[in-house]
């Protein structure tokens, strides 16, 4: 089985991940896709972090109706910081027969080479990431991708599609300015976020 994994705070999850995650399941001709929220991202501050339980509810909003979808706590069980190489140690527990496809930003990727255990995240996964319809941002990946040591050419993708440009603390800063971003999230996202007073103060 292929199994995509896509980490992140997903603080919220917003359109532009689900598309992202659409893409790539397509492209990968994948067979699941796992989210995988981030208890404590290991260059990020936890200030703006919403729950743990409200970031698992957004995810499971926001792929109702997507079997192809799969959402797992597997970090907020483990607690502390959240290293992919620890996740993947985990995942290949559950998953002993399964490939890996590790979807990452074009800033982490460009980055890789400082990530914990990042040789050894390598000898696990297809690394994937994408370039934003932004022709210097490719060249970029490219030219990293070729100077990466121990990534070989068929454990590499690059999606190259359209992607919408949007974060989540662009969405956060929004709503915090009690601006409706309905229309930047998946179906029933922005409804939750309201019901449950997040990112308002």
């Amino acid at each position: 089985m292929k199994i995509g994994i896509f980490g992140g705070a997903f603080n919220p999850v917003h359109k532009g991940h689900i598309q992202l995650a659409q893409n790539y399941f397509h492209k990968l001709s994948l067979d699941k896709l796992l989210f995988v929220p981030t208890a404590v991202p290991p260059h990020k501050t936890s200030e703006y972090l919403a729950p743990e339980k409200a970031r698992l509810d957004m995810l499971n909003i926001a792929v109702k109706g997507k079997p192809y979808f799969e959402i797992t706590d597997i970090e907020f069980k483990r607690q502390g910081k959240s290293y992919t190489y620890d996740t993947l140690e985990q995942l290949e527990k559950i998953y002993p027969n399964d490939e890996f496809y590790l979807i990452i930003g074009a800033d982490q990727f460009l980055s890789f080479n400082k990530w914990y255990r990042w040789r050894e995240i390598l000898e696990k996964v297809t690394l994937c990431t994408c370039a934003r319809e932004d022709e210097n941002e490719r060249r970029k990946i490219l030219e990293f991708s070729n100077e990466l040591e121990g990534l070989k050419k068929d454990r590499f993708f690059l999606l190259d599609v359209p992607v919408l440009k949007l974060s989540s603390s662009e969405v956060r800063d929004n709503i915090k300015n009690k601006t409706n971003v309905s229309d930047l999230l998946p179906d029933g996202v922005y409804e939750y976020i309201v019901k449950e007073g997040l990112y308002s103060v």
